[in-house]
Formats: C-alpha cells, sequence, structure tokens
C-alpha cells in the first residue's frame, strides 16, 4: 500500500509539473514577440531566482539548500548542459508554434532510454523497438514538407534533447544525497548569472511594461521554481520510466493551451504526426518498464 501511495503522490506532482510546463510554453510564446531574446530571459531568471531566495529565507534551514562536496564537479557540468539547453529551449519556442515544439521535445525522453541501452548495457526489448519506429514515423510526418524554420527548430531540438537527457539520468544520481529544491535553485541562479553577463553586455536594456513583466513573473514561477521543483520531487517517488510516461502527455496540454490561449494550432499533418509519436514514446517507455519490472 505504501509503495502504491508513493507512485501516485508521484504521477500527481509529476501532472501537476505538465501543467505547469505547459503554461511555460504559451506565456513564453505569448510574451517573446513583444520583447528581444535576452531582456525576456534576464527577467525571467531574475524572478525565478527571486522565487528561491525567498524560500530560503522562510526555509527552515539552509541546509536544504547545499550540495555536497563531492557533487559539486559534476553538478557544475549540469549546469553547463542546464544552461546550454535551456537558452536552446527557449530560442526554439520563439521560432516555432509550441504545440509542434512540444511534440518534438518528447524525442528526449526517447534518448533517455537510448542512452541508458549504450552507456547503461540495458536490454532493448521488441516493443521499445516497435515504439522506436512509430516514433521515427511521427517525425516524419512532422517534419515533412515542413518549412525551413520548422527545420531549424527540429534540429535544435534534438540538441538539446540530448543535454536534458543526460541530466535526467545524472538527475537520478544527485537526488540520493542532494534536495530537490538545491539543485532547482542552483540551475536558476546559475542561468539567470549566465544571462545577466549576456544582458549587460547590450546597450539597450528595456523595462518592460508592467502587464508583461506580471506575466513574466508568473511564467518564472510555473517555469524555473514550481514546475521543475514538482518535476524533480515527482522523481523521487516514481522509477524513471514511470515518470517519463506520465512527462510524455505534455503536448496534448500545450496543444489545448495553444488553441484556446494563443489560438495557434499545428497543421493537420503535423497533429497526426505529434499524436502517431506520443503513442511511439508510450510503447517505448511501457516496454523498458516491463523490462526492468521483470
Amino acid at each position: 500500500m505504501e509503495i502504491k501511495g508513493k507512485a501516485l503522490k508521484g504521477y500527481g506532482l509529476i501532472f501537476l509539473a505538465n501543467v505547469c510546463f505547459a503554461t511555460v510554453f504559451l506565456i513564453t510564446k505569448d510574451v517573446q514577440p513583444r520583447m528581444d531574446f535576452y531582456p525576456f530571459l534576464f527577467y525571467w531568471f531574475l524572478s525565478g531566482s527571486i522565487f528561491y531566495l525567498l524560500s530560503m529565507a522562510f526555509s527552515s534551514g539552509l541546509k536544504t539548500f547545499r550540495i555536497p562536496r563531492r557533487w559539486i564537479p559534476l553538478a557544475i557540468l549540469m549546469g553547463v548542459f542546464e544552461v546550454t539547453g535551456t537558452f536552446l529551449f527557449f530560442y526554439t519556442i520563439r521560432l516555432m508554434n509550441p504545440a509542434l515544439a512540444s511534440f518534438y521535445e518528447n524525442i528526449s525522453i526517447a534518448m533517455t532510454i537510448s542512452l541508458g541501452i549504450i552507456f547503461l548495457k540495458e536490454r532493448f526489448t521488441t516493443l521499445e523497438g516497435i515504439g522506436g519506429l512509430i516514433l521515427g514515423i511521427g517525425v516524419v510526418l512532422m517534419t515533412y514538407k515542413s518549412s525551413k524554420t520548422v527545420l531549424i527548430g527540429f534540429l535544435l531540438i534534438l540538441l538539446f534533447s540530448l543535454l536534458f537527457s543526460i541530466n535526467t539520468i545524472l538527475v537520478k544520481v544527485i537526488l540520493k544525497d542532494v534536495h530537490p529544491l538545491a539543485f532547482s535553485a542552483y540551475r536558476t541562479f546559475l542561468l539567470f548569472t549566465s544571462i545577466s553577463y549576456l544582458f549587460f553586455l547590450h546597450t539597450d536594456r528595456p523595462l518592460p511594461p508592467f502587464p508583461t513583466l506580471l506575466e513574466i513573473s508568473a511564467g518564472a514561477f510555473f517555469g524555473p521554481f514550481c514546475g521543475v521543483l514538482l518535476l524533480f520531487t515527482g522523481l523521487q517517488y516514481l522509477e524513471a520510466s514511470k515518470a517519463s510516461l506520465a512527462r510524455a502527455t505534455n503536448p496534448l496540454l500545450v496543444l489545448i493551451g495553444s488553441y484556446f490561449w494563443l489560438h495557434q494550432v499545428p497543421s493537420v499533418a503535423q497533429v497526426v504526426g505529434g499524436t502517431i509519436t506520443l503513442v511511439g514514446i508510450e510503447l517505448l517507455v511501457w516496454g523498458e518498464y516491463r523490462l526492468k519490472k521483470r
């Protein structure tokens, strides 16, 4: 009963993280056309850093935010991957439809499984093979006859998905000794430091209108603060494969939000292709879960 209760808690946390990340896609796409890239990221991660500083101020102890010395070199490497991947993520949403970007982003799940097979010598099941084939068909449908912008976005997603996939595996190792809040805060502070350097290199540093600043703050709360924290906490209660099954449904939330909020939807072929990729991802992850259960 305790195990089932933990699994249910993990699924609930990751579903809430999905809602937060879907909101990030929508707010980012809504705000970015009104702002340059670097000012947008500066105020985004400034807001996220403030949320974590408030958490530290009201926390029962700063020990929660400490990273053990033996994990610092690995945390630095993960930080480099996180900064690079996050910059590419926001730039990709700027380029293309958020729902389509979210469908493509699921490739990171397939990459995580592939890295496990290559580097951890995990077995490859028939079900995983079928899922990978269906995933490939869906990607081809989404990309076939697409514009140059979509193709560039797809290549960028492949790159940042690889970086995030490596970090997903490493996070599972670090979380044994590091509180989710600690790594989430470290990630946000590092991103804010990096974007601050780029922001102050530019002579034009506009202050956004107050309504836009409020929207950016809301996005930063749902993304760097609440969403990441919920995801890392959920990983403590679920195996990585089960967590991936739950995370893979995120594009459906983005698709619904894009239609009702932004009034943007991908083409019919892209929606069909995206749906096929979801089926492929679920089969792929389910195959991995069945193998590990045996």
